[in-house]
């Protein structure tokens, strides 16, 4: 029982249920226009039957399609709880991130049309291909929520959110919870694309982010 009602949960998370519940009024109205018009064009009375039975019969692939990728136009904006269900791992971060003496976090990525772009957090960051992440990274090797950034006990940490295709730190992959150096480069898929970090603590006023691909310099001694 608690199987079925995490699938339904689940369908209903990946706007399954949504976007076929859309289809099917589509194909309904289309329908309901071919019964009026097919007359008209001399079209046999099983070709009725034949267009429903052909609608029907794609509802298995868009399901499949619409369960591994999210099918929702990008232009609509989701509200906070829904990017909350959507996105959990924000959530868990959020639940144990502390700020106190964490200092700042840079962060430095390059999207597909070669834009970079560079932004300061102090709250917790969610990296991941959904638009509802902080960083978006519309790439297929990226999850839907791959990694998380948070702040605790005075440093920051990098989590990841059991992606498919892992994330690198200095080229090695984690398993677990990792403290961030106050210098480093993390990778989504080893050769996904990539995100500058940089930590930098209050009395700190110049901050140089390092390239996405050049090897970042040595965190400095403290």
């Amino acid at each position: 029982m608690n199987r079925i009602k995490a699938f339904v949960t689940e369908l209903f998370r990946r706007k399954v249920v949504r976007f076929l519940g859309a289809y099917l009024a589509l194909l309904w109205l289309l329908a309901q226009g071919f019964a009026a018009l097919y007359p008209a064009f001399g079209l046999p009375p099983w070709s009725l039957r034949a267009f429903v039975i052909t609608g029907l019969a794609l509802v298995p692939v868009l399901a499949v399609l619409s369960w591994k990728y999210d099918l929702v136009p990008p232009q609509l904006v989701r509200d906070a709880k829904d990017v909350e269900a959507m996105n959990p791992g924000h959530k868990w971060a959020a639940r144990r991130h502390d700020s106190v003496d964490a200092g700042a976090l840079v962060l430095r990525w390059t999207l597909e049309d070669g834009a970079t772009h560079e932004q300061r957090f102090f709250k917790p960051v969610s990296i991941g291909r959904e638009p509802g992440n902080e960083i978006e990274l519309a790439d297929q090797r990226v999850s839907r929520c791959h990694a998380v950034i948070w702040a605790e006990r005075g440093r920051w940490f990098v989590r990841d959110m059991e992606s498919a295709n892992g994330t690198f730190l200095g080229g090695e992959r984690i398993t677990d919870s990792v403290p961030l150096a106050n210098r480093c480069e993390l990778q989504f898929h080893a050769e996904g694309p990539k995100v500058g970090v940089v930590v930098v603590k209050v009395a700190e006023t110049i901050v140089q982010i390092p390239e996405a691909g050049a090897t970042p310099p040595a965190a400095p001694d403290v």
